[in-house]
């Protein structure tokens, strides 16, 4: 089967260029940006794709800005490692740091993007899961113009997004960090790339009342626990109003049992990685919390 090419020189052409090719091939048209999880695909024979728009280039999806309300703006198409070593992010989100220095390797870090890692939606994701927990706002781009999607909105199933057929994810933004505020990313890996499906992650982001020394708000996100990456908005009512311990937490185990339907393996039972992702969640809701400032 015949496959085509194509380089965009800006982000309008490479929309147009890609609702071109989607009404060609049939909706057989893929984006390269990094190419990590394309290629993976391929090679699994998942997917022939018959048309290549490769934005991999495009200045506009590229950058680490702060915004004018004190937030942060990321270009779909910044490297892992741009992510992982960005001083502006350390600043700000050093959530994100952390998160970026758990993928993968070296290889991928240098080579994968966040917005590419977003846009595949794996349940394993460990981007999704974070920007989840950040109440973070994607920002796509097609024929219509651009559109925001709030993140937690955008996951809607295995491998599936919000996103339309035309629209090209052109940047991640992220809100002012508030007073009182402690963000933690934490993950459990039983052999790291060997056992990549039994990955847990969760990403937490919360701030402290000073007066009461309890929740005030949370964001969790947890990445393989279902068949997306999940926003665990249930989970998040046990802690609001309760200062983390051990009342807390155990209803929180509770509610986040019942709450997520994690895919057993060859490795884990589903109860188990229950289990773990309780675990997982109690060791990043606390370091979290003592990031906010709040006595251990």
């Amino acid at each position: 089967m015949d496959c085509r090419y194509s380089r965009p020189e800006s982000l309008a052409e490479a929309v147009a260029v890609l609702c071109e090719a989607q009404e060609a091939t049939e909706g057989e048209a893929h984006l390269v940006a990094g190419g990590v999880a394309l290629g993976i695909l391929m090679n699994e024979k998942l997917l022939a794709p018959r048309w290549f728009v490769d934005v991999s280039r495009l200045a506009e999806l590229k950058g680490i800005e702060a915004s004018e309300d004190g937030g942060l703006r990321i270009g779909a198409g910044c490297r892992h490692r741009e992510v992982e070593r960005s001083p502006l992010v350390a600043e700000r989100y050093a959530i994100l740091a952390e998160m970026a220095a758990e993928i993968a390797c070296g290889r991928i870090k240098n080579r994968g993007t966040i917005g590419g890692n977003i846009c595949l939606a794996d349940p394993q994701g460990d981007p999704p899961v974070a920007v989840i927990a950040l109440r973070a706002t994607l920002r796509a781009l097609g024929p219509k113009g651009t559109r925001d999607i709030p993140a937690t909105d955008f996951f809607k199933g295995l491998y599936e997004t919000a996103l339309g057929p035309d629209e090209i994810l052109q940047e991640i933004r992220l809100p002012p960090p508030q007073a009182n505020e402690g963000a933690a990313f934490g993950k459990f890996s039983a052999r790291r790339a060997m056992d990549y499906s039994s990955t847990i992650s969760v990403a937490v982001r919360l701030t402290r009342d000073p007066a009461s020394e309890q929740i005030l708000e949370i964001g969790l996100g947890l990445g393989g626990s279902g068949e997306t990456p999940i926003w665990a908005k249930e989970t998040e009512k046990a802690f609001i109003g309760r200062r983390p311990g051990d009342e807390c937490f155990a209803l929180m185990r509770e509610t986040l049992f019942a709450e997520i339907e994690p895919l057993a393996d060859d490795l884990y039972s589903q109860d188990y990685k229950r289990h773990v992702a309780a675990v997982i969640m109690k060791r990043t809701v606390e370091k979290a919390w003592q990031r906010s400032g709040g006595t251990a």
